[in-house]
């Protein structure tokens, strides 16, 4: 039973989780299932599709780091947990949308109002997550999360397959629904998320949460910009490896389902944190993994792809959060750039998959347009290396200084 709490104190980890599950389902099909509908029921061409995804990167960006602005603008007269509840109820008239008009242009006012809106929802539920939270029970805490979320994100490639057989814009009228039922987790949440306690908060960071941070700020959007690039090609990459459309969806959702060991095996071995290691081998795991997702000449090679790029990318998302909840205090302001770096990932990444397609005329070459997307990708990837890397050679500084100072 979820008992309510002190105002002050953080909201019950079940009422969190339990929101998290029916957003998280919705959050799937618009940024993961959204190709494969656009596909399958309004005939999208790749480029259409990442010019979609590129709508939902931008709105999702704009919305995110002005999270905590909007909560302080309307706080005289909506809490944070009011603000929630406004949200979920917009999002489920939104959805109806395609049920009315089946029209393209519907699909591409419901993704990108979908977005904004999600793009405040996130935020505030991080906030209630992390804030009043520290240490140990903070990583605990962000463990059940991200389990919750990421094997909710891939049981929504599942409750899609349903759809793809006949209507699949119906999987996002019945996200109506879903939005609806979890308004009823609201019950137990506080009326604002809970408060950092100073004095233990400074002794559940390290010196070095910091630049861990901002390398994590470097690697979080370009892991977003990774999964924005391949999300709007997996229809076509598995049509072209011959895959039934029913299950174009499950097999895409292999790499989830690996996101999820990764943050599940996160969350148990506490070792990973403080580490540099953990940022190293994530990064290289998520672009090794997405080079040979796109280029895989059979199945089995894609399968191996989705294994290494899941993995990578779940060590990096949580480890972003983490350090961003930690030393953010799980403030709204905290969560909101974390998801706005998300945002930017997801803008980006649909922008390099178009001008991938476009390298082999613009560079008048006879390369695969996967190919020429792979290579925009990995440019990005070395423009990212020096700023994620520069971190760890201060951390190391600092680490050098404090020993030659030792007696």
């Amino acid at each position: 039973m979820i008992r309510r709490t002190n105002p002050n104190s953080p909201t019950p980890l079940a009422a969190v989780l339990g929101l998290t599950v029916l957003a998280s389902i919705g959050t799937g099909v618009i940024w993961n299932g959204v190709p494969f509908i656009a596909e399958h029921d309004y005939g999208f061409t790749q480029r259409e599709t990442l010019a979609l995804y590129f709508v939902i990167g931008v709105t999702y960006l704009g919305g995110a780091f002005m999270a905590g602005r909007l909560l302080r603008a309307v706080e005289k007269w909506l809490t944070p947990r009011a603000v929630l509840g406004v949200i979920l109820i917009v999002q489920s008239a939104v959805c109806l949308g395609p049920w009315f008009v089946d029209r393209s242009w519907m699909l591409w006012i419901v993704v990108g109002s979908t977005s904004l809106l999600a793009s405040f929802l996130w935020p505030i539920i991080e906030s209630y997550l992390t804030a009043g939270r520290h240490g140990r029970e903070m990583r605990s805490a962000i463990g059940w999360w991200n389990v919750v979320w990421t094997s909710a994100v891939a049981a929504s490639m599942w409750f899609l397959a349903p759809f793809m057989r006949f209507d699949a814009r119906m999987a996002i009228v019945a996200l109506g629904g879903l939005n609806a039922v979890a308004l009823v987790t609201l019950i137990w949440f506080n009326r604002a998320p809970g408060v950092h306690d100073e004095e233990q908060w400074e002794a559940s960071i390290t010196p070095q949460y910091s630049l861990l941070l901002q390398s994590a700020r470097v690697l979080l959007p370009l892991s977003y910009a990774l999964h924005a690039a391949l999300g709007p090609l997996l229809p076509y990459l598995l049509s072209r490896l011959e895959v039934e459309a029913i299950w174009k969806t499950p097999v895409a959702a292999t790499w989830m389902i690996v996101r999820v060991v990764a943050v599940a095996v996160m969350w148990r071995i506490g070792f990973w944190h403080g580490r540099w290691g953990t940022l190293l081998f994530g990064a290289v795991a998520m672009t090794g993994g997405f080079a040979m997702i796109v280029l895989a000449p059979t199945l089995a090679v894609i399968f191996i792809g989705f294994g290494v790029f899941g993995a990578g990318i779940g060590i990096i998302y949580y480890a972003a959060l983490y350090y961003a909840m930690s030393i953010g205090k799980g403030q709204v302001d905290a969560s909101g750039k974390h998801e706005g770096l998300i945002g930017i990932g997801y803008a980006i990444g649909p922008a390099s998959g178009l001008i991938g397609m476009q390298l082999p005329q613009l560079l008048h070459i006879e390369i695969a347009q996967e190919a020429g997307i792979v290579f925009v990708v990995w440019t990005l990837v070395a423009l990212a290396a020096f700023p994620a890397v520069r971190p760890y050679f201060k951390a190391r500084t600092m680490r050098r200084s404090a020993h030659n100072m030792t007696p």
